[in-house]
């Protein structure tokens, strides 16, 4: 956040104190402070923007840190108040200018501005005094950064991203016999009857490979011949009937603008029931926390009507989900190997480089796998962050104070942040723009991503079609890490 806001101010700043706008007022004299704070408060931006880098991987293992840069936020904020009341100043006067007006119209302007002058005046001494007061605290800060020892480091630029990075590289290391047993209760391969409309669950902590392997799974061509229907729902931790309801009948080649203003639960059911009637589905509701048996009645009840043999595959971290789901059969997925592991890491990090099979990158990598805990995501995060680094970075990243966090509830947001403070700031920003965003948000990135990172001057390119390009090599490199997961295309090519 600091980062996007001194490169905004610096532009802004680099425009007064080339003289601009306000160069040939005569009144400008009068108010001579103004460019030398300017000129000051430029080399302090200048002086703090060197460590920002710094700072921000810094803050969150130093509290100290965390705080300076909070602090240097604000006064960014109060600078960006200063700036849009200079620039508000300046369009009036130019509305209002003397420049190359005729005679009679100058004569006619200078007339009525005579009686705005001395609030012009006032308003940019108030100006001026406010920039030296928030030079006074960029010159404390200034200070602070010496004392807390934030040191210049290189700016990380985007790296294009092929798409082949986009592909799940990680496939099914470790999984491969689940995904066969999984396979064969959904198909009935088994000597079981299994003709009644089953529920099957997939358990496991977070980052274990749970939706992963469902997806595989649903996407396989066998199943896509099997079942008449198939609907893919992200349930989430806030239950919602009417957004469930929905999502399945959006897999069931429902028009989705029928949709969006039906807010009744019993209509969306009766059309639910409509589309599954004598039909053999397969519903994957992802990601399920609520336990509460009464929730689910209406939706079970409805899936009643489908043709016997049906299925229903749960995922979900909570085994007592399964339990009300009434799971004829329950996976829980375990920690990978340290081997499997090092076959994902390997995979996205060393094959097909110039440092495949070097020893010293493989004996780095080992000691980074066994920090993985045996999770393919941190496997599948750290080879994203890893990838086309030098043997030093790989190191850095091995000795990371990031490790030491007190997070072993969380393993996974280690891993994750790691990679977060691996990306360039420029594309940090349009990652953290995603937070307006609700969880598990299905979102276009023609519409709902680059176009706000476009709005926000988060791309700063040329034309509105470089602009765009930009915005899609942005996409592929948070998705080459891992923070953009389940992305597919539709039928034109386009990525959600």
């Amino acid at each position: 956040m600091a980062g996007a806001l001194v490169d905004a101010i610096m532009k802004h700043i680099a425009e007064i104190a080339t003289g601009g706008v306000v160069k040939g007022y005569r009144w400008v004299k009068m108010l001579r402070g103004v460019k030398k704070e300017v000129e000051r408060l430029e080399r302090n931006f200048e002086s703090i923007q060197d460590v920002l880098e710094d700072a921000e991987q810094k803050q969150t293992v130093e509290k100290n840190v965390e705080c300076w840069l909070d602090r240097l936020k604000e006064v960014s904020y109060n600078m960006e108040d200063v700036l849009d009341e200079g620039n508000t100043a300046l369009i009036r006067l130019q509305i209002n200018g003397v420049g190359n007006a005729p005679l009679f119209k100058r004569m006619v302007r200078s007339f009525i501005s005579y009686f705005c002058f001395y609030s012009r005046v006032a308003r940019y001494r108030h100006l001026a005094v406010t920039i030296k007061d928030i030079n006074k605290e960029l010159d404390e800060l200034t200070k602070e950064k010496d004392r807390y020892q934030l040191i210049k480091r290189e700016v990380k630029q985007p790296r294009r991203v092929e798409s082949t990075s986009l592909v799940d590289v990680s496939k099914l290391h470790g999984r491969e016999e689940v995904k066969k047993d999984i396979m064969n209760k959904l198909l009935c391969r088994t000597s079981e009857k299994g003709e009644d409309i089953q529920t099957i669950s997939v358990t496991g902590m977070g980052g274990i490979g749970k939706t992963s392997l469902a997806q595989l799974i649903y996407n396989d061509d066998e199943v896509r011949t099997h079942f008449h229907k198939t609907s893919w729902v992200c349930v989430s931790d806030f239950f919602d009937h009417v957004k469930i309801a929905r999502a399945i009948l959006g897999g069931l080649d429902q028009d989705p603008t029928d949709l969006h203003n039906q807010n009744s639960l019993g209509i969306l059911l009766v059309k639910i029931r409509e589309k599954i009637r004598g039909k053999k589905f397969f519903f994957i509701l992802d990601d399920v926390w609520t336990d509460r048996e009464e929730d689910w009645e209406p939706l079970i009840t409805t899936f009643r009507s489908g043709m016997l043999g049906s299925r229903i595959l749960v995922t979900t971290r909570k085994e007592s989900v399964a339990t009300v789901m009434k799971s004829s059969h329950k996976f829980s997925l375990e920690r990978l190997s340290d081997d499997v592991c090092w076959l994902i890491l390997n995979q996205i990090t060393l094959e097909g480089t110039k440092n495949e099979g070097d020893k010293t990158f493989q004996d780095i990598g080992w000691k980074i796998v066994k920090k993985c805990q045996g999770l393919p995501l941190a496997a599948k995060a750290l080879g994203g962050l890893l990838r086309d680094k030098t043997r030093e970075e790989w190191e850095n990243v091995m000795n990371s104070e990031i490790w030491n966090l007190n997070l072993a509830h969380e393993y996974i947001f280690t891993t994750l942040l790691l990679s977060y403070y691996g990306l360039p700031s420029a594309i940090r920003r349009c990652l953290l723009h995603c937070v307006i965003f609700p969880k598990n948000y299905e979102m276009w990135i023609d519409i709902d991503l680059i176009p706000h990172w476009m709005a926000l001057g988060y791309l700063n390119s040329g034309e509105n079609s470089e602009k765009e390009l930009k915005g899609d090599e942005y996409f592929k490199c948070l998705a080459a890490h891992s923070f953009f997961q389940d992305f597919q295309k539709d039928e034109h090519g386009t990525i959600y």
